[in-house]
């Protein structure tokens, strides 16, 4: 009948439009799975393209390695052959500085009759320093206790080497200390002051005290010669006219080292 065919028509389109929904979804479903799909490919094309770059970059690499070790060992050969040169050139500068210290020491002790001798300081002696008496021996002894130097022996004794000791533990220059040092011995020659016998104490810690010490100013040590000489004419004068007195006597007797000196 007419409503039967009507109702199987109605269900038909019922299922109909039910497959249609379920046909959207599968192909929704495919246009889903064919967009990862290229996804997963065109990934798939970048790992490989990166495969390729890092197998490239690795050879190039295997090939900078090698160049490398082959320089290395190259390097290595021009270095060991350099080494062995400088050895060879600094046993000979040895030789040859050797040498020369030992005539530099020949030249100065002959010329300037200057050498060094070791004991409870280092004793530095020199000659040739007068030249009216070249074999006269100058001489001072330095010694190093606690990174600090200290004269322990002066021949002749001189002025303000307190000065120059501190200038020298201040500087460490001993070059220039003993420079110094000859220059005022060569003062005090000309100044007519020979080598005697005189110890320094310390000058780290105490002053340097008699016999007198020699000074280098030749105008100051004149005029005390001046005055030294005035002084005894007067003496003498007193004598004449007056007699001598007792004080007189004792003080004539009981003279300053000093002045005996410059009598002598």
């Amino acid at each position: 009948s007419a409503r039967s065919l009507a109702e199987h028509s109605v269900a038909h389109r019922e299922k109909l439009n039910s497959l249609k929904d379920q046909l959207r979804g599968l192909e929704a479903g495919l246009a889903e799975a064919l967009s990862t799909q290229l996804k997963k490919e065109s990934e798939c094309k970048l790992t490989s393209e990166s495969i390729s770059n890092a197998t490239a970059t690795n050879e190039q690499l295997r090939g900078l390695l090698l160049d490398q070790r082959a320089r290395r060992d190259e390097f290595a050969n021009v270095i060991s052959h350099q080494l062995q040169a400088i050895e060879a050139l600094e046993a000979n500068v040895d030789v040859m500085g050797k040498k020369n210290l030992d005539e530099a020491i020949m030249w100065y002790n002959k010329f300037l009759g200057f050498r060094v001798v070791a004991g409870e300081g280092v004793k530095f002696v020199f000659n040739k320093v007068d030249m009216q008496s070249p074999d006269d021996e100058y001489s001072f002894c330095i010694k190093v206790n606690k990174d600090e130097y200290s004269l322990i022996q002066c021949i002749p004794l001189l002025k303000d080497t307190e000065e120059l000791v501190k200038d020298l533990n201040r500087t460490n220059d001993l070059f220039k200390f003993v420079r110094t040092m000859r220059a005022r011995f060569q003062a005090a020659g000309i100044n007519g002051v020979h080598p005697a016998t005189s110890f320094c104490t310390d000058t780290s810690s105490t002053p340097i005290s008699s016999p007198p010490a020699v000074s280098v100013d030749t105008t100051s040590e004149g005029t005390t010669n001046q005055s030294r000489t005035r002084s005894r004419s007067k003496n003498k004068d007193l004598h004449a006219k007056r007699g001598a007195s007792p004080l007189t006597s004792v003080s004539s007797t009981r003279r300053s080292p000093r002045f005996a000196a410059a009598d002598a």
